[in-house]
C-alpha cells in the first residue's frame, strides 16, 4: 500500500510518505499544500491529514479536499482527523450551565473551552490566549486541560512553566539588537509607524497558524459527500478502514491513549 500523511508536523511514521509546511526530519517532504498536493493522480491508497483542514478558508476546504480524491487511487480512503466543534459546543453548553447554576469550581474550565472556541481563530500573535494560559505560574484544571487535548497539553503546560519567561527575555533582546542593527525590518517599522503593527498582524493571520474554520461531524460528512466520496463513516481513534491502522500511532499513543483527544475522525472512500 502506499500511504500519504499530509501536514504530518512531528507526526509521522517512516512506511509513509509524510509532507508539511516544513521538515525537519529527512522522512518529511516540505511543501506548501496551499498550492495543492505535489503528487500525480491515483497514486495513493490512502491519504490521512490530522489537525489540518481548519486551516483552509471555507472557500480553501473543498480545494483542499478535491486534491485528496484526485490523488487517491480508486477505493481509495482518506481519513480526516479534525478539531471536533460538537464537543467544544456540548463542553461550552455542560460548563455555562454550572456556572448558571453557582457551581464555581467550573470556572476555569470554563475560560479554557472558550479558548478552544475563539483564541485559534482570531489570535493576533502565536500562541494566543491559550499560550498565555500555558505560562500561568499554576494550571488549576490542568487534568481537564490535558483530557481535552491529550499528552501535547502535558508538554505545553511544562513548557511554559519552565522556559516561557527566560525565552521571552531572550526575544526582546534578540529583537532589540536587530533593530539596532539597522536592517529592512527596522526601516519597514519607521516608515509605517503605528501601521506597523498592523502588518505584524497580516503576516501572522495568513501564516497558517490559526484556525479558517471549523467542522463537525456533519458538515464535514457533507463536504466530502459534494467532491464523490463514498462510504463516509464516523470513526474513534482507534477503528479504521486502513488495514493495521493501529500499529502507525498516528492518532494513538503506543500505551493505547489518544494522542488528540479533542478530534473527531472522519473516514471516506473514493
Amino acid at each position: 500500500m502506499k500511504l500519504l500523511n499530509l501536514g504530518c508536523g512531528n507526526r509521522f511514521h517512516k512506511e509513509w510518505i509524510n509532507v508539511d509546511f516544513h521538515s525537519s526530519d529527512s522522512n518529511v517532504i516540505e511543501y506548501n499544500l496551499r498550492t495543492g498536493i505535489p503528487f500525480e493522480n491515483e497514486t495513493f491508497d490512502v491519504v490521512y491529514h490530522s489537525h489540518v483542514i481548519e486551516h483552509f478558508s471555507k472557500e480553501e476546504g473543498p480545494i483542499f479536499i478535491r486534491e485528496c480524491y484526485r490523488v487517491l487511487r480508486p477505493q481509495g480512503i482518506l481519513r480526516i482527523a479534525f478539531p471536533d466543534l460538537e464537543q467544544i459546543a456540548l463542553n461550552y453548553i455542560r460548563l455555562l450551565n454550572e456556572l448558571k447554576n453557582n457551581n464555581l469550581e467550573y470556572i476555569n474550565d470554563y475560560d479554557w473551552i472558550m479558548l478552544e472556541l475563539f483564541d485559534q481563530t482570531i489570535r493576533n500573535f502565536s500562541g494566543g490566549e491559550m499560550a498565555e494560559y500555558f505560562f500561568r505560574e499554576s494550571i488549576p484544571n490542568k487534568g481537564f486541560i490535558i483530557k481535552r487535548i491529550g499528552v501535547e497539553g502535558n508538554k505545553l503546560i511544562e513548557f511554559g512553566s519552565n522556559h516561557y519567561k527566560d525565552k521571552m527575555k531572550e526575544k526582546r533582546k534578540e529583537k532589540m539588537s536587530v533593530l539596532k542593527r539597522f536592517n529592512r525590518e527596522y526601516f519597514i517599522q519607521k516608515l509605517l509607524g503605528n501601521e506597523y503593527k498592523a502588518l505584524q498582524i497580516g503576516r501572522f493571520r495568513l501564516g497558517g497558524e490559526i484556525h479558517q474554520w471549523m467542522y463537525d461531524s456533519y458538515s464535514l460528512s457533507q463536504l466530502l459527500n459534494s467532491i464523490g466520496f463514498r462510504d463516509i463513516t464516523e470513526r474513534d481513534a482507534f477503528s479504521s478502514f486502513i488495514l493495521n491502522w493501529g500499529k502507525y500511532n498516528l492518532d494513538t499513543e503506543p500505551d493505547g491513549s489518544i494522542y488528540k483527544p479533542d478530534s473527531g475522525y472522519i473516514e471516506a472512500k473514493k
